[in-house]
C-alpha cells in the first residue's frame, strides 16, 4: 500500500496577525497561485503479518467456544437441568469487578 501526501495552502485557516512585518510565503505557493506538489513516495509500504492471520483465528475459536458453552447451558435449562448457584454467581460477579475487568468484556 502506498501513500500520497499533498499538502495544501491554509490560506485563511489562521486569523490575521498583526505583528507581522515581513511573510515569507508557505510553500507550495507560487505568483499567489495555491499549487499542489505531490511528495514522492520513498518506497515506505505497510506489511500486514502473519500475527493478524492468527489473531483472527484465535477470535475465531473463542467465539465458537463461547457460542458452544452458551448453546449448552441454554438446552440444560431448558430441559430444567441447570439450576444457578446464587452465591458462587455472586461470588464470580464481585470478583470480575474488583479484577479491574474492562467494561466492554463480554465473557
Amino acid at each position: 500500500m502506498d501513500i500520497r501526501v499533498q499538502g495544501e495552502s491554509l490560506e485563511g485557516a489562521l486569523a490575521p496577525q498583526t505583528s507581522r512585518t515581513q511573510e515569507t510565503p508557505p510553500a507550495g505557493h507560487s505568483e499567489g497561485r495555491n499549487i499542489l506538489k505531490p511528495v514522492e513516495s520513498g518506497g515506505d509500504s505497510v506489511e500486514i503479518s502473519g500475527l493478524s492471520a492468527r489473531l483472527s483465528a484465535a477470535n475465531q475459536q473463542e467465539d465458537a467456544r463461547v457460542s458452544g458453552r452458551v448453546s449448552a447451558l441454554t438446552s440444560l435449562y431448558a430441559q430444567g437441568k441447570y439450576q444457578v448457584d446464587g452465591k458462587n454467581l455472586s461470588r464470580a460477579l464481585v470478583s470480575h469487578a474488583l479484577s479491574g475487568a474492562n467494561a466492554g468484556d463480554e465473557a
